[in-house]
């Protein structure tokens, strides 16, 4: 064992980790933290990590893994439902921000290609931040929290192109339009050839791997499925990167998605974090202080200029004044893309150091206050639309959901149509009981709709969506999220309108069912002891009938929901 890599080894993991426990603690992205890590232990202060060859292949491994995760949401179905939306509105922020933000760099001195990679830099912001916060706001089905999602899908597109043209500058090849189109045909050429030759091969691969039940086995597997997808496209001459998203594209639309994604997520945090530390190596304090006015002036420039291109960007794509305020707040702040175009040219020296490391500083403290300015985005948008009172307008959803809810009475609402939530419809509707699923997630909700449940899509922890389903006029309403910030997000919303409502819920551990346990009229059950109280009605029923059919009935869905129900 090579002792010379022991301690740096020990003092950059007892590091992180205590960076991931803090930022956590913080409520702030972890990225910042490993950002942090890599500024203090770097040579530019205390020059405890240096880096070297290993330090930089595990950091692309974790970028190639982030990118495979990123391809297997990026769900081509969905794509499809939204394309409008993602392709005008994407399309648009994209050119509105860029275009301006590079033209003025250029005219600043900056080389052409430096400065159209700072300004698509800028335009990017981060899908994981927004994604969360808006989650935890209960927003991601509102019409600005649809819209920044959709704008963020297009930039994961965007980073294709963008990817290819820093791949061919590092080679120290030629710039021009027909080289980067060759760049971009090569790896669509690398995806056709994936989902038409590899495509089946890997999904009953996986398939059979997951059968065999063997944990390690599985993992094992989807870590060569990325590292040969990587390989391959650097053997064809693109990012390898590139390859691992395509793979996850060919692997999004498979039975074997989720199990993939709850697996490599340790992996992929992990050695993602890498990167962020590699690029904090990178960052040169001195610098910072040398020219502080330049990163404030880079920041407060960056901030409010953003959201104000996003502002005409997204009026262009016929939102309201108020949404399209509320989208372009979300939006006004870099992202991780950001960073790994600046990191890479940083790497290759394709920026000048001066402006580079003042422009990453930026782009980290933007996302650093992204939440601040996320959760306040109602009042900045009343402000600059002169509106006090902003009231949410009217989903489609809603409209539909209401359609479906108008002849239900005294009826339940089980929210979310997961696995959990579709046995206990599958119950319900074996008893004749009236009962409507609310699901937020649209393909869940149109696999749940196939199955014959009566399912909605819908976000429960919006009040407009379950007073459309019928709240005044519910007796019973389910929580089944494992998540628990929407479940007591659709909690405390029921009881602004609904005190008397029972109201039953599950809970992964004790501590989130803690949480629930707070709020008056809430029964919650523990998912495992939910399953042990099925099984022990199941044993009991069994004991009293003394017949192997009566086992087989307690066994059966219908037992489990309406155990839980009693």
């Amino acid at each position: 064992m090579n002792a010379d890599l022991l301690t740096p080894t020990l003092i950059l993991v007892a590091a992180c980790s205590l960076a991931a426990l803090l930022t956590a603690r913080l409520h702030i992205p972890s990225l910042l933290g490993y950002l942090g890590v890599g500024v203090l232990l770097g040579p530019a202060l205390l020059a405890w990590i240096v880096p070297g060859p290993a330090l930089t292949f595990l950091s692309e491994l974790g970028v190639a893994l982030l990118l495979f995760m990123v391809g297997l949401e990026f769900s081509l179905s969905h794509f499809w439902l939204t394309r409008r939306t993602v392709l005008l509105a994407g399309s648009l922020q994209m050119l509105l921000v860029a275009t301006p933000v590079g033209l003025a760099l250029w005219w600043l001195g900056l080389p052409p290609a430096g400065a159209a990679l700072l300004g698509a830099a800028a335009a990017m912001s981060s899908t994981a931040l927004v994604a969360r916060q808006l989650s935890e706001q209960g927003e991601l089905t509102t019409r600005h929290g649809r819209t920044a999602i959709a704008v963020l899908v297009f930039q994961d597109l965007a980073s294709v192109p963008l990817l290819a043209l820093i791949a061919i500058w590092a080679r120290g090849e030629t710039v021009s339009p027909l080289r980067i189109l060759g760049e971009v045909a090569g790896v669509l050429a690398l995806f056709v050839v994936a989902a038409v030759v590899a495509r089946r091969v890997l999904h009953e691969l996986l398939a059979w791997v997951a059968r065999q039940g063997s944990e390690e086995s599985f993992v094992l597997v989807s870590l060569s499925v990325v590292i040969a997808a990587a390989a391959a496209a650097h053997g064809v001459g693109v990012s390898a990167a590139l390859g691992a998203f395509l793979a996850g594209m060919v692997l999004g639309e498979s039975d074997s998605r989720h199990h993939m994604e709850r697996h490599l997520k340790p992996f992929r945090d992990v050695l993602s974090g890498l990167f962020f530390v590699t690029l904090g190596l990178q960052l040169d304090p001195t610098r910072i202080v040398a020219s502080p006015l330049l990163v404030l002036a880079g920041l407060a420039t960056l901030i409010p200029l953003k959201m104000g291109l996003n502002y005409l960007a997204l009026r262009m794509a016929r939102l309201s004044s108020v949404d399209a305020w509320r989208t372009a707040i979300a939006l006004g702040h870099g992202g991780e893309f950001a960073l790994l175009l600046l990191g890479m040219a940083l790497q290759h020296q394709l920026i000048p150091a001066a402006i580079a490391q003042p422009a990453l500083v930026a782009l980290v403290l933007s996302m650093a206050v992204a939440p601040l300015l996320i959760r306040q985005h109602e009042r900045w948008a009343g402000l600059l639309t002169h509106t006090t009172l902003l009231t949410q307008p009217p989903q489609a959803e809603e409209s539909d959901i209401a359609v479906h809810a108008c002849q239900l009475q005294d009826h339940i609402i089980v929210c979310g149509a997961g696995r959990l939530g579709l046995a206990v419809s599958h119950a319900l509707r074996e008893r004749g009981v009236p009962h409507l699923l609310l699901e937020a997630n649209d393909a869940q909700a149109q696999d749940a709709r196939a199955s014959g449940a009566p399912v909605c899509y819908g976000d429960a922890s919006r009040s407009a969506s379950l007073l459309a389903a019928g709240l005044e006029r519910a007796r019973l309403l389910i929580v089944t999220y494992r998540q628990p910030i929407p479940a007591q997000h659709t909690v405390a919303t029921v009881r602004q309108h609904r005190p008397d409502l029972p109201i039953i819920a599950v809970c992964a551990n004790e501590h989130d069912a803690e949480q629930l346990r707070r709020q008056p009229g809430v029964c919650v059950y523990l998912e495992a002891a939910a399953i042990g109280v099925a099984l022990a009605e199941a044993a009991l029923a069994w004991a009293a009938n003394g017949t192997t059919g009566s086992l087989r009935a307690a066994s059966c869905p219908r037992a489990d929901a309406e155990t839980t129900l009693s």
